[in-house]
Formats: C-alpha cells, sequence, structure tokens
C-alpha cells in the first residue's frame, strides 16, 4: 500500500502541480484512506518529499567506481530539471515547515552533495565543502528562477569550480 501511495503522489503531482494535488486525490488515487497516509505522512509535503526521494533512489544511476565530477553533475541536473516544479514546491513550503526543511535536507539536498563530495576526494576538506556548496548553490537559484540545466549550465559551473 506504501508503494502505491508514493506513487500515486508522484503521478498527480506531476500530472497537476503540487499546488493542485490534495491529500483526498492521493488516497483516491491509491485506493488508500486518508487515514491511511495521515498514519504514515504528517502532511502533504512530507508525502510528496518521500515520493520523490523514493523516484531519486530508482533512478538508473551511473557507474560509482570513481564517478567524475562533469557525469555525476549532468546526472545531478538531469534529475532536477525533470522534477523541478516539485522541488520549487517543495522548497517553499519547508520554508514554513521545520520537519519538512529538516527531511528535505536528510533526504535529498545531503545525499546530492554527498555524491558530489565523493568525485572530490582528492581535494582539500575546505575546498572540496566550497565546491559542493558553491554546485548546490548553482543548481537550486537555476532552479528557483526556473532556468535550464542543461550542457552549458554544467561547462559553466564546471569553470567555476575549476578555479577553486
Amino acid at each position: 500500500m506504501r508503494l502505491a501511495i508514493l506513487t500515486a503522489a508522484q503521478e498527480l503531482v506531476l500530472e497537476k502541480g503540487y499546488a493542485a494535488v490534495t491529500t483526498a486525490d492521493v488516497a483516491r488515487r491509491a485506493g488508500a484512506g486518508k487515514q491511511t497516509l495521515y498514519r504514515w505522512w504528517p502532511g502533504k509535503g512530507a508525502l510528496v518529499l518521500d515520493a520523490f526521494s523514493e523516484w531519486v533512489s530508482q533512478a538508473p544511476r551511473l557507474s560509482r567506481r570513481k564517478p567524475s565530477l562533469s557525469s555525476t553533475l549532468v546526472e545531478l541536473c538531469r534529475g532536477a530539471a525533470e522534477a523541478a516544479p516539485v522541488l520549487r514546491a517543495l522548497m517553499a513550503e519547508a520554508q514554513f515547515d521545520e520537519e519538512l526543511h529538516r527531511r528535505l535536507i536528510a533526504q535529498l539536498v545531503r545525499p546530492r552533495g554527498d555524491e558530489l563530495r565523493a568525485c572530490l576526494a582528492d581535494r582539500r576538506p575546505a575546498d572540496r565543502e566550497l565546491v559542493v556548496n558553491v554546485l548546490s548553490g548553482l543548481v537550486w537559484q537555476r532552479l528557483m528562477l526556473q532556468e535550464p540545466l542543461d550542457a552549458r549550465f554544467v561547462r559553466f559551473a564546471l569553470r567555476v569550480v575549476q578555479r577553486i
């Protein structure tokens, strides 16, 4: 049932947009009762975050032998671009919901930063953190401004961090 609810939440948000989806819509699509949703999630934001965290965890990954910064950034941007409207909505709601903010950091932001860190093992720890923060900041800024996270952006971001 949990997977059906997460799938329904993801599908509905992609179809209708975050603001237009209610927990009742998700329950109906999943064939569950609203009380079941609230037993597992405190609200729509937490449910949608879990749905998209599940989607991210199921996305095909590049070989993790020794990922390059370039390929990891391309992969990160591709996923962020696909989920951009949802990520923007979650980020906006997280500004007013401390628990959702904490979960957003733990489930999406920190793991993506860890993927970038893994590519930067040859850098000093302080430089590694600076590069991760710069890249993450650039990606979130592009998301918030609804600007493309395309190959041109990746080339620009890589040029920026080469100087660090």
